[in-house]
């Protein structure tokens, strides 16, 4: 027993250093993507805005510009806490203050730049009109107020229950999380009705991530284990999901249900390296070290040689070979 204590704590020490470089290397960083499209106050796609994202928790700063259709996108973010700024000359510049980025799955955010010479007023009747305030005030952290709104939206537009989704979001981030479950299940309850098969289904798989990621915050593993389960079950096209649900438990200390999801992402994408180097650390961990050997060589393999990490991993094969 004596010997075995030893064995983990030499096993360890060494990850002290490596996880150190990763973590400084990769602040506010993951695989969790956002994306949205900006448009005009007449719905139409604005080419040519800069987006810039900020993280108010991390040293990160993004910057894209949109696309002809008015799109945009940010690549390999982690959880954080975010400020969005659209510009354009011509147009008043838009500012979400503040956005919850998920390590999951994010929303597509539709993000309206107002002419500096137009005019806007606000008519509680016109469904529209109600809808983009009800966005304004959530993206200004008025959650309540962006509630009142979107129940308004559903008393004019009963048959769009997908605005409850929204409603669900409000009360994630108000932390009354019951109210929240009981929008989320109300979409997912209409979408049963009008689909008999949900596979293939991005906004069921989305709401069913939301759920796992809800119980996760509220320390519920168990729960969140069974919904992002189902989120996968609906949508295995991205590889990012069970890799950053392997992310959370390999933090939380969960190594044998982390080296689940990791194995997951690479069912999904076995040319996608960045699970292999999670494994590899995974059976680090568990001391089972000819395996752990073969996950970093596989993502040495399939890494492109100015990868920061590939030198890691070569270090410690070369460590751990001796």
């Amino acid at each position: 027993m004596r010997n075995k204590e030893v064995l983990l704590i030499l096993i360890l020490l060494p990850l002290l250093s490596f996880s150190a470089v990763l973590l400084s290397a990769q602040e506010g960083r993951g695989q969790a993507r956002l994306n949205g499209v900006v448009l005009d106050q007449d719905g139409n796609p604005v080419a040519g805005a800069t987006v810039t994202l900020e993280s108010l928790v991390h040293n990160l700063t993004m910057t894209t510009t949109t696309d002809k259709n008015g799109a945009w996108s940010f690549l390999g973010l982690g959880k954080t806490v975010a400020r969005i700024t659209v510009t354009k000359e011509g147009y008043d510049p838009t500012i979400i203050p503040q956005l919850q980025i998920s390590a999951i799955k994010n929303p597509e955010q539709e993000i309206k730049l107002i002419k500096k010479t137009a005019t806007t007023g606000f008519d509680e009747n016109d469904p529209r009109t109600v809808y983009e305030k009800g966005i304004s005030l959530y993206e200004q952290g008025e959650y309540e107020e962006a509630i009142a709104m979107f129940e308004r939206f559903l008393e004019l537009q009963p048959d769009l229950y997908e605005a409850r989704v929204n409603i669900g979001n409000c009360y994630v981030r108000l932390k009354e999380y019951d109210k929240a479950i009981k929008e989320f299940e109300l979409v997912l309850e209409k979408l049963n009705q009008k689909y008999p098969d949900l596979t293939g289904n991005k906004m069921a798989a989305s709401i069913y991530a939301s759920l796992g990621e809800l119980y996760m915050d509220q320390g519920k593993l168990e729960e969140a284990r069974k919904y992002f389960d189902m989120s996968i079950s609906l949508d295995r096209s991205d590889p990012a999901l069970p890799y950053n649900i392997g992310e959370i438990l390999f933090n939380s200390g969960k190594i044998d249900e982390a080296i689940t999801y990791y194995k997951i992402a690479i069912e999904i994408n076995p040319k996608w390296p960045k699970s292999y180097l999670k494994l590899g650390y995974c059976y680090l961990n568990k001391a089972e070290m000819e395996t752990a050997i073969n996950y970093f060589k596989k993502f040495v393999d399939l890494s492109p040689e100015d990868d920061p990490q590939v030198e890691i991993a070569k270090s410690i094969i070369k460590q751990f070979e001796k």
